[in-house]
């Protein structure tokens, strides 16, 4: 039974839910979701089972160091009586929140909507970062139905509105205050073997758009001599090729208990991106006071200003050489790491979720 969590001071004692991943599920979505349900008071329907096991890129897609939200586990993507449950349980609600990042739920998320009094879809990403033109149409036909599009960044806005004539709203990514508690930066080097090193950090799942092939070609032009710290799960086993003495590879993924340990150990993080709606991993880099070097594409210049990070060209290797040598070399990166902590007061979940609710509510 699906228990209404709504504060008893709200008049209006609008009745929200949200579909979407929760904690103990893996990676940015998840936690946003979670976070999201806290500070709307909202019902969560979330995932028995997310995808089938043989097209799960990854090894898991549970971390077992979180604690498990308060929601109800019943969607399974391969159990369409699973999606009828939850549109039946959804009809009770005012509005419902389905928050989309991937083509595979298009079908059962359109199935639920179908009896929604108002449907607001949080989109993480409107296209997909493996494009195919049957994804764009099942994509389109679930976020079609909304009556928003909540999207993170200009581009995404732009591509929203080619796609649907859908009401688009263009919010902000919130701060990712992951990792709990945070150790001193010599402390998170030491335990990483990393003490007395400046340290570049790329964090995150390995997949062929996040460009860590960019990073490794730069590290072959740089006349600084930092180490690159790559830390994440490959993403279908890609391939990585890493024989510079000044790379470490931590190919595993890393749990929310050790995020902190290696944001801490940096003192700066990469994002040379080929395209990314908005990055997760900036909006964490920022939480632990960390500046930024990305890549210039989507949404990534909506958040760093030259203050807070370097923004840099595409697929240019020369370039992102260029502004790591520059980081350590003659920008006061503690001047930076205060840009980027204010960066992350900047992004809060308290106005986030004031937007949030005046779209619930139709106000």
């Amino acid at each position: 039974m699906v228990v209404s969590r709504q504060p008893t001071n709200d008049k209006r004692q609008t009745r929200i839910a949200i579909v979407g991943p929760v904690y103990p599920y893996r990676a940015g979505i998840a936690y946003c979701t979670t976070k999201l349900a806290e500070v709307l008071g909202a019902d969560v329907i979330s995932f028995k089972r997310q995808y089938p096991k043989r097209f799960y890129p990854g090894d898991d897609d549970v971390d077992p160091t979180l604690p498990r939200a308060k929601a109800d586990f019943i969607l399974d993507i391969l159990n369409p009586l699973t999606w009828f449950q939850a549109r039946r349980r959804l009809r009770r609600y005012d509005a419902v929140i389905f928050v989309w990042w991937i083509w595979v739920w298009a079908i059962p998320y359109r199935l639920m909507m179908s009896k929604v009094r108002r449907v607001i879809v949080q989109c993480h990403n409107v296209g997909e970062k493996e494009p195919a033109w049957w994804k764009r149409a099942l994509s389109n036909m679930a976020m079609r139905r909304g009556d928003v599009l909540v999207v993170h960044a200009e581009s995404e806005a732009d591509e929203a509105r080619r796609r649907t004539s859908q009401r688009v709203v263009k919010a902000f990514l919130p701060v990712h205050e992951l990792g709990g508690a945070v150790p001193s930066r010599q402390e998170a080097k030491t335990r990483l073997g990393l003490s007395g090193q400046n340290v570049a950090l790329f964090f995150g799942h390995i997949r062929p758009f996040k460009g860590l092939d960019i990073a490794l070609e730069a590290w072959r032009h740089l006349h600084s001599s930092p180490t690159l710290l790559v830390a994440g799960e490959r993403w279908w086993k890609t391939e990585i090729r890493a024989d510079q003495p000044n790379v470490q590879l931590h190919l595993r993924f890393i749990p929310d208990a050790e995020i902190a340990t290696y944001f801490a150990a940096s003192d700066v993080v990469l994002a040379p991106y080929r395209t990314e709606a908005q990055s997760g991993v900036a909006l964490t880099a920022f939480h632990f006071g960390r500046p930024v070097i990305a890549s210039a594409v989507g949404g990534l210049p909506e958040v760093i200003d030259g203050r807070n990070g370097i923004l840099v060209p595409p697929e240019d290797p020369e370039a992102l050489a260029q502004a790591v040598d520059d980081f350590f070399l003659k920008r006061d990166r503690a001047a930076m790491e205060r840009a980027a902590a204010e960066s992350a007061r900047r992004y809060s979940w308290a106005e986030y979720g004031a937007i949030m609710s005046r779209l619930v509510t139709g106000t």
